[in-house]
Order: structure tokens, then C-alpha cells, then sequence
């Protein structure tokens, strides 16, 4: 299979089983997940049927054309044309960017919303030495609407935290892994993948090769990305943020919600083929973390 998302064959990113019950910050990330993957698929499905429609089209314009000479030139015209599948190999860098980073964001936000839960279902986490101004306090009618404001503050002021940073915060506060040795590193390369993306037109630079230990030859290159980066990617965010889950959901005896009955994930990452419709969006959530 080449690297390049072209072929007029079915192509699905690699996806892993989802799970049935977690938080809500979970159930948020796995609707976006497939949402995402079935817009990949779908684009990559339309231009297959795009080429095919062509091609049947094509054929039987020559068929049914009498006169020899139109039908070499017909021939030749076809074989010069730009297919669907050419235009979207020539852009492969910018669809695969798209797709990556609204993985990645995807992740971001599940991390933010989880902290969320966390701070609201278990405020004595919240503890530190952080002050808050009295008129802030009196803004308030109740302590639960005092601890949502209190936890939004902490989100947010953690969303500006590097992934590390974040990493480190979990392992501090709630004695909880973001994910082992091997994934935190190719998380951290997706991470930072997607700041060029975003703020850099996908050239590395200097923080780029820095952060991932890359040759400083690599500084002003463009990261090339291809069809393998998001087969490894994709299923690693689902596992990270299902044990992740698991984790803190046990750890810290939070409140989960069970995915069958608020959200249909199952069907929303095969229905693709079907209909080609977004799922329905997804709760609000706070700010993203680990920029």
C-alpha cells in the first residue's frame, strides 16, 4: 500500500475497539474520534467513486463514439486529465496535516476535560497554595458553583503547561501516568507535529528538533507526513485515553457515564460508508491542555 491516502480501494485509518463506559471528558473524545476518522474516510470513498463515475463515463463515450479519430482523441485527452486521485495525492501534506491536527487537538481537550471532572467531582484536589479574591467568592450562591469556577481557573491556567509539564502534574497530584514510556514519546512527537502545523507550516524548527532529539540539519525542512503517521497515531490515542480513563476512573472513583446509552460510537465510526453524516456534537468542554 503506498503511503500517499490515494487509493480508489477502501483505506480506513487503523482504529481499536472503543470502550462502552468511562467519563464524560471520555465520551466527548471518542465522538470527535470517530467523527474525525469518518471524514477521512469519506473524502478518500468520494474520490474513488469520483475516478470510477469517470471512468465507467468515459468508456462508454468511446464506445459509442463512431468516428475513429475523436475517439484516439478522447483517449489521449483522458490520459493527460488530472484525476481526483492525482489532486488529492498532490495535496496529501495538507489533508493529512488536517487530519493529525484535529486528532491531536482532540487528545488536548480530552485532557482538559478530564481535569475538569476530576476537580469538580473531587474538589480536595484542588487544594494548593492558589489565592482567590473575596468578590469572586461572593459572586457565588453555592460551593459547587464556586468549585466550577475555581476548577476552570486551574484548567486554564494549566492549558499554557507543555505536555511534559501536564504529564508531570498527573503524575504529582493524582499519582496517575498520562501513558508509559514509549507512547509518551510518540504523543509528544504528534504534539509538537501539530504546533508546527499550526504556527509554522509544518517546518521545523529549532524547539522542533530540539524537543525530538532530530538532527539540526532538520531546522527550515518541511516534516513530511504520510498515511503510516496516522495509522500509528490514531489507535495510540484511543488506547492512551481508554487506559487513561480506566486509570482515573478507578483511582479517583469518578462518575462514569455508560457510552451505549448517550452515544452511539459505535455505530458513528462505521456508518461512514452509509451515509457520510457528523455525528452529533459533543458536550462543551473547557479549555485544551499541554500546548
Amino acid at each position: 500500500m503506498s503511503d500517499t491516502p490515494t487509493s480508489t480501494k477502501a483505506r480506513r485509518i487503523k482504529v481499536t475497539a472503543l470502550p462502552r463506559r468511562g467519563t464524560r471528558a471520555a465520551e466527548s473524545f471518542f465522538a470527535s474520534y470517530s467523527a474525525i476518522n469518518r471524514f477521512f474516510h469519506f473524502v478518500l470513498h468520494l474520490v474513488g467513486h469520483t475516478d470510477q463515475a469517470a471512468e465507467t463515463a468515459h468508456q462508454a463515450l468511446v464506445e459509442t463514439e463512431p468516428d475513429e479519430a475523436k475517439r484516439q482523441e478522447m483517449i489521449a485527452a483522458w490520459a493527460r486529465r488530472q484525476s481526483a486521485t492525482d489532486a488529492l495525492r498532490q495535496n496529501r501534506q495538507l489533508f493529512l496535516e488536517i487530519v493529525l491536527v484535529r486528532h491531536v487537538e482532540n487528545f488536548l481537550n480530552y485532557l482538559g476535560a478530564l481535569l475538569y471532572e476530576i476537580f469538580t467531582q473531587r474538589p480536595e484536589t484542588l487544594r494548593s497554595s492558589d489565592r482567590i479574591e473575596v468578590a469572586s467568592v461572593l459572586r457565588h450562591d453555592s460551593i459547587e458553583s464556586l468549585v466550577r469556577e475555581i476548577a476552570e481557573r486551574k484548567v486554564e491556567s494549566l492549558s499554557y503547561s507543555s505536555f511534559q509539564d501536564l504529564a508531570d502534574f498527573f503524575q504529582d497530584r493524582f499519582k496517575i501516568s498520562i501513558a508509559d514510556q514509549i507512547p509518551f514519546a510518540a504523543l509528544e512527537e504528534a504534539i509538537e507535529t501539530r504546533n508546527i502545523s499550526v504556527h509554522n507550516r509544518c517546518v521545523m524548527n529549532r524547539r522542533f528538533v530540539t524537543r525530538l532529539g532530530l538532527e539540526e540539519s532538520a531546522v527550515g525542512k518541511r516534516r513530511d507526513l504520510y498515511i503510516t503517521h496516522l495509522d500509528s497515531l490514531v489507535p495510540l490515542l484511543a488506547t492512551v485515553v481508554r487506559v487513561l480513563d480506566r486509570r482515573a476512573g478507578s483511582k479517583l472513583r469518578l462518575r462514569g457515564v455508560r457510552f451505549a446509552q448517550s452515544l452511539s460510537t459505535r455505530k458513528a465510526n462505521s456508518a461512514m460508508h452509509r451515509t457520510g453524516q457528523p455525528p452529533a456534537a459533543p458536550p462543551a468542554a473547557p479549555p485544551a491542555a499541554g500546548r
